[in-house]
């Protein structure tokens, strides 16, 4: 297929990679939620999102619908679910975009694909899936983690088998995978997440009106080795080892993300004694009030970014 004039050729694929049930559909649906509401600042960058095809499109503005007008979580994706969407932005500089082409137009704009597999019955097809992206979001989930002590369970199987088919493809660079990898540590909002970043003293006051408290990126390892470190069944600190063995060092870092972000109430910023978005209303989780994601949007930009800078290996 041949790439519309003025596009770059190549597509950067990012996909997103977690455990079943550990919040991939709402982190998508509040990755559209964080890309509509980017401040709108004189020449700065700004991003939209379609859908690849009819289905895409239908699938995100139905989560969002329920994200943000019906206040309620979107059901987990049900057997096979394979999904793509296109973020467009200005161009920018590095070798996908805004460099010059051999023949043709310069590209007028910056496109990456966010890709979602959810295959749990088609295991093969999930692998080779995340084995072809060039990047990916890795959603660590430390309150099913501090329940369940499952996520080197899943995280080691996976990961394996992908770096299989990349050697087996010739993919591997230093007797490593040759991904970008962001790990999000998800449930920011939940107070005892919350609560434990303060802990470490990585949390700093936002410098907006609703005076929203975040993890900055050069904190955010910080956060995760805690969290790795006071697991107690051990299971995290797994992740964490498997992370620095199978990876580039310089090819990996870490957020600290939140999908429905905190709750503001009447004195319009954010207050630590009343700041959870999630409540239980008979047995069922649903969100208070307005959405306000926190580092769902920065991942894949971080990634686009860093596989479009990147040298090409051969």
């Amino acid at each position: 297929m041949t790439a519309p004039a003025g596009q770059p050729t190549q597509l950067a694929r990012i996909g997103l990679w977690g455990a079943s049930q550990s919040g991939k559909t709402t982190f998508l649906a509040a990755l559209n939620i964080a890309a509509i509401s980017q401040p709108t600042t004189p020449g700065g960058p700004s991003w939209i999102v379609i859908g690849g095809d009819d289905d895409a499109g239908a699938f995100l503005s139905e989560n969002t619908d329920l994200l943000q007008s019906r206040h309620v979580f979107p059901s987990a994706t049900p057997g096979l679910t394979a999904l793509s969407w296109r973020f467009i932005g200005p161009a920018r500089g590095g070798r996908r975009a805004g460099r010059p082409l051999r023949r043709g137009p310069r590209p007028e704009n910056t496109v990456f694909a966010v890709e979602l597999l959810d295959a749990p019955d088609e295991w093969e097809l999930l692998l080779d899936h995340l084995s072809r992206c060039d990047g990916l979001v890795y959603l660590f989930d430390p309150v099913r983690e501090e329940r369940n002590s499952d996520a080197y369970e899943f995280f080691q199987r996976t990961l394996e088998q992908v770096t299989r088919r990349c050697f087996e493809a010739n993919r591997l660079r230093g007797g490593k995978l040759p991904h970008f990898l962001a790990v999000c540590v998800t449930k920011f909002d939940e107070p005892a997440v919350f609560r434990q970043a303060f802990r470490t003293g990585v949390v700093l006051t936002g410098d907006e009106p609703e005076r929203i408290p975040r993890v900055p990126d050069n904190l955010a390892k910080t956060f995760f080795d805690r969290l790795c470190d006071e697991g107690h069944e051990g299971s995290a600190r797994l992740v964490r080892g498997s992370i620095n063995t199978f990876f580039h060092p310089d090819r990996i870092s870490y957020f600290v993300s939140s999908s429905v972000g905190f709750h503001i109430g009447p004195s319009g910023y954010f207050r630590a004694h009343d700041f959870a978005n999630v409540v239980k209303t008979g047995g069922e989780a649903r969100i208070r009030g307005a959405i306000r994601p926190i580092n769902v949007l920065e991942p894949f930009l971080w990634l686009e970014e860093s596989t479009r800078s990147a040298p090409r290996r051969r």
